[in-house]
């Protein structure tokens, strides 16, 4: 007789943990809104980014090799500090040139990476794959999910307002694919990649978008200048499928690297870098929308 303990947890039970870890998230980005503290969402994000770095050096066994790894942590909380410092410092026109930042870490990282490789023998297709992982899990996890902070700071005002949108559009996206492809998912959407993702959940997918986008910016139109409705209408459709690519792109890891999760720290959701997946697809997205709507009406 199968031991009933080992029986995957029902749909519903996955769904109301993803909704309780999702609610206090929410209550953490609700907080800094109301008290005003950007430094609180830059700690959140600077947190989960180091957190998913972490989890995606053990994925790729980079873990294993202190070397690596050590650097590679330093590295990214050296880029995490100079971001910060560099937006606080600078006026909003400014704020939008990291090229100079990212260059520097970047080959800062590779440059250190193969420095370190040399003290060592080499083991062959072990050796790349720790570097190429190193290499990717910070591009990956650090300077793509750090375009967060960057939206944060980047309007002269209300910038949490735009991080508030983004978050809820992208977990809405999640949000909505989840439910929908739960009660009516039939039709498989990309079964060699992750059986689970159904066509009526891509749908899903965009009615949460769009119903994220517009309970967002109905109430806080002033606070979101740069967005008009035209904006609104626009920016949901881009940012879903964004986000659906996110998910995706994390199961193509996972797959490829055969790890069925990257952690266990979020109930219902998992380890950290399942829970900002999708934003690191849309976060730049959003950032790079929005700093040409600055340079266009400049």
């Amino acid at each position: 007789m199968p031991d009933s303990s080992s029986a995957p947890p029902s749909k519903s039970r996955v769904f109301a943990a993803r909704l309780t870890s999702t609610v206090i998230l929410w209550v953490l980005v609700t907080l800094g809104i109301v008290l005003n503290l950007p430094w609180l969402f830059f700690v959140l994000i600077g947190g989960l980014g180091i957190l998913s770095l972490l989890e995606c050096l053990k994925m790729f066994g980079v873990s294993k090799d202190r070397r690596y790894f050590v650097w590679t942590v330093l590295v990214a909380l050296g880029y995490l500090g100079h971001t910060f410092a560099h937006c606080q410092r600078l006026p909003a026109p400014g704020r939008a040139q990291f090229a100079p930042l990212d260059i520097f870490y970047v080959v800062t990282l590779i440059f250190g990476l193969f420095t370190l490789t040399l003290t060592r023998e080499l083991e062959g297709e072990r050796t790349l794959k720790r570097l190429t992982g190193s290499f990717f899990s910070f591009v990956y996890t650090v300077v793509l999910f750090n375009f967060v902070a960057r939206i944060l700071y980047l309007p002269d005002a209300h910038g949490v307002y735009y991080v508030l949108y983004l978050l809820a559009v992208t977990k809405f996206t999640d949000m909505g694919a989840y439910a929908v492809g739960s009660l009516c998912g039939r039709h498989k959407m990309i079964p060699h990649i992750s059986p689970g993702k159904t066509w009526e959940g891509f749908v899903g997918a965009f009615l949460g978008a769009y119903v994220a986008s517009l309970v967002i910016f109905l109430p806080f139109q002033s606070k979101l200048a740069l967005f008009d409705w035209s904006h609104v209408l626009v920016l949901p459709a881009i940012i879903g499928l964004a986000a659906i690519v996110g998910d995706l792109a994390e199961s193509v890891l996972k797959r490829c690297l055969q790890v069925k999760d990257s952690g266990h720290m979020l109930p219902g959701i998992g380890g950290a870098l399942d829970l900002i997946d999708s934003l690191c697809f849309t976060a730049p997205l959003l950032y790079l929308y929005m700093n040409h709507l600055i340079l266009s009406a400049s």
